[in-house]
């Protein structure tokens, strides 16, 4: 690297700020690095979710003269029960969640395997907080 000093020019103003910053990092070679960066503070690594790979389906159903929803792996051929249409389900513990389609149906892949409970939620049917329901994951 070359300097020129040139008397009042804006070269004189580079070279003085470089002396001035070389004898700064020359003044903090024996400081460890202390000043820049507190090296004292603990790095902590989250392990990632656990990734699951069972999965869990099914129909959802509802009477329209009580408003009682059925869960079915299979369609619900009982003639006084209607597919659950926009029904929101979720994978209680997980935050797993998707809604019905017009037949009432929904898959949820990645879910913990064994017993798992599910949330299901609407507008209309059933109570405001939900309706809790127990199965086994695939």
């Amino acid at each position: 690297m070359e300097i020129r000093v040139r008397i009042g020019g804006i070269q004189v103003r580079r070279a003085l700020r470089f002396i001035v910053l070389m004898v700064i990092a020359a003044s903090l070679v024996g400081c460890q690095g202390r000043v820049f960066l507190n090296l004292d503070v603990p790095i902590v690594i989250e392990p990632a979710p656990p990734q699951y790979r069972s999965e869990v389906w099914g129909y959802l159903s509802y009477d329209h003269r009580d408003h009682h929803i059925r869960y079915t792996v299979g369609r619900n051929h009982d003639r006084h029960y209607e597919p659950l249409r926009d029904a929101k389900v979720t994978v209680v513990g997980t935050g797993m969640s998707v809604y019905t389609d017009r037949d009432g149906y929904f898959f949820l892949r990645g879910v913990p395997h064994g017993r798992v409970t599910l949330l299901v939620q609407h507008r209309w049917v059933g109570p405001s907080s939900g309706v809790y329901i127990s199965t086994s994951s695939r």
